[in-house]
């Protein structure tokens, strides 16, 4: 115990406690600025309900890849060489059949074999007459299964046999190499499927996925966050886009979502940081957005490093629609999964979109797509991060010199030397 003035004792382990508390107080301080200012790059605020980030352990997708969307350089893989079940994923491939031997202003007439699509229907009537750019909204946006049955056939020349034939030319054109299974253009696989389904790889569905957004009329399509029309039956449609991973991933833009329960959940991502894009494929996920979103922050920080492998995809045709294009793309919803049911005509059930309008997402409205100020503003608040860290230690600096005892005064003392006047009374000693 040290004694100060006024016989008060404050005790010597105080002391190093204040030191603690003004360390304690300096690294708060200076953390300020990164957890009040806004994050890195990429760097998002978990949200508890975000589908897309999880806790729990999750079994590793059974084939997944990540490319560069633009160079075609494969980033990493597992497993991508494997013919697997793709679900709804395939509607990325009958959408660039669609609009390569349809276009978008056709009308087509509904096949009877079409209206047997289940689930989500568009309730589509044999016999109708549509629209194709309408259904090609209802394949991407709510994954409707009869409207892809019918820009299947219809391209097809008519015939379920005939998609088959004019897929595989696709295919070919394409330049898909894992031997692909394609026969069902809403990519169903169980009892309801056609000739039990498709099988692709998940390389060959990055080809697709490519080409896909090289197509501006698709890329525009898959773009909007929803569509409403009048239907061959006369009757008003709308239709929402439902992917959950746009707006909860930095800087995503696409694409499309499967899920059945031979093919487990799928995914086909994609998303820009900066001046890269990448697409991620994950088929049989038991997390498909989990899934996406690990792979993706990973591809980033590998891309970035240069750390990538020697596979390179073959280039997109350019009668698909050419190079590669910067036009966002939205991806859609799984075919059966929760809380995804389409917004289609009376009597669906479905959720619609409330509004009726058509409403786009432009790139500036993407999360992160506009990061030219991130940098100052980071420096902004690490200033004011480190004013606070100062204030704080000069506080808890001055409340320790007020707990210090004073210091003992080990100086000589010296005489005290009388009044002139006094001194001259007093006689000298003998």
């Amino acid at each position: 115990m040290a004694a100060g003035r006024g016989g008060h004792h404050v005790p010597m382990h105080r002391r190093p406690r204040l030191v603690s508390l003004a360390a304690v107080a300096v690294a708060a301080g200076l953390a300020l600025g990164g957890a009040v200012g806004p994050g890195p790059v990429g760097a998002q605020a978990p949200d508890p309900g975000d589908p897309t980030v999880t806790t729990a352990p999750i079994a590793p997708p059974r084939a997944s890849i990540v490319v560069d969307v633009d160079s075609g350089r494969v980033v990493l893989a597992s497993g991508a060489r494997e013919a697997v079940p793709p679900a709804s994923t395939t509607k990325i491939l009958t959408a660039l059949l669609a609009v390569q031997r349809l276009g978008l202003d056709t009308d087509v007439t509904v096949p009877p074999e079409a209206v047997f699509a289940t689930p989500r229907r568009l309730q589509l009537e044999p016999g109708s007459v549509w629209e194709v750019e309408d259904l090609l909204y209802a394949a991407l946006h709510c994954s409707c299964n009869d409207a892809a049955w019918t820009l299947g056939q219809v391209a097809g020349g008519g015939t379920m046999a005939g998609f088959e034939v004019a897929a595989a030319e696709l295919a070919a054109q394409l330049g898909l190499a894992d031997q692909p299974v394609l026969r069902d253009p809403a990519g169903l696989d169980g009892p309801a499927s056609i000739s039990g389904g498709n099988l692709i790889s998940a390389r060959d569905l990055a080809i697709a996925g490519r080409a896909f957004m090289a197509d501006p009329e698709l890329a525009a399509i898959a773009a909007d966050e929803g569509h409403e029309w009048v239907g061959g039956d006369g009757r008003p449609h709308a239709v929402t886009n439902l992917n959950q991973f746009l707006g909860r991933y930095e800087g995503a833009f696409g694409l499309k979502t499967g899920s059945t329960s031979r093919a487990g959940l799928t995914f086909v991502a994609a998303a820009e940081q900066g001046d890269r894009r990448l697409l991620a494929v994950v088929l049989g996920s038991q997390n498909h957005y989990a899934d996406a979103r690990a792979l993706l922050d990973r591809g980033f920080l590998l891309a970035a490093a240069g750390e990538v492998t020697d596979d390179v995809l073959p280039p997109v045709p350019d009668a698909l629609g050419g190079q590669p294009t910067t036009t966002t793309t939205t991806g859609t919803t799984t075919e059966a999964g929760p809380a995804t049911a389409p917004a289609t005509g009376p009597g669906d059930g479905g959720d619609t979109d409330g509004g009726g309008v058509l409403r786009s997402r432009p790139p500036t409205d993407r999360p992160g797509a506009d990061t030219s100020g991130d940098a100052a503003r980071r420096v902004v608040w690490f200033a004011v991060g480190l004013v606070a860290a100062l204030v704080v230690l000069a506080l808890a600096v001055a409340a320790r010199r007020r707990l210090r005892p004073p210091g003992i005064d080990r100086r000589p003392a010296r005489p005290r030397r009388r009044p002139r006047r006094a001194r001259a009374a007093v006689p000298d000693e003998a």
